[in-house]
């Protein structure tokens, strides 16, 4: 079972627990219990698993940075997170509009990663 963690901002935020809440807010209810669920999936099983199933997908070009694929309906949305002392750190959550992931978005996980580790 993999330790699930998230980033969290300067005023202690839980980011993609927000992001998740304000889906259930908005109606999204379905989508919000999809992504759940998926997190579930991320926490039960073993990585070289998700990664053989394309659940989860390694960032190219990126050390330890991973994207956690959620497609609901035509809906679709990713989660990155980073491996950091044996935990598994949700570190953004967005919307894929766009058959390529943005880059700022690959960006931003991959400087909360660098946050977290100096934490460490």
């Amino acid at each position: 079972m993999n330790n699930i963690r998230q980033y969290f901002n300067s005023r202690g935020d839980l980011l993609i627990s927000l992001y998740i809440n304000d889906l259930f807010l908005k109606g999204r209810v379905d989508h919000a219990k999809k992504i759940l669920k998926t997190l579930e999936r991320l926490e039960e099983n073993n990585l070289d698993l998700l990664l053989r199933i394309k659940l989860v997908k390694k960032i190219k070009g990126r050390k330890n940075i991973f994207e956690l694929i959620i497609n609901w309906k035509k809906a679709n949305y990713r989660i990155f997170f980073s491996i950091i002392n044996g935990n598994f750190y949700l570190t953004n959550i967005f919307y894929k509009k766009k058959k390529k992931t943005p880059v700022d978005e690959i960006e931003l996980a991959e400087k909360r990663k660098k946050e977290l580790e100096l934490n460490f």
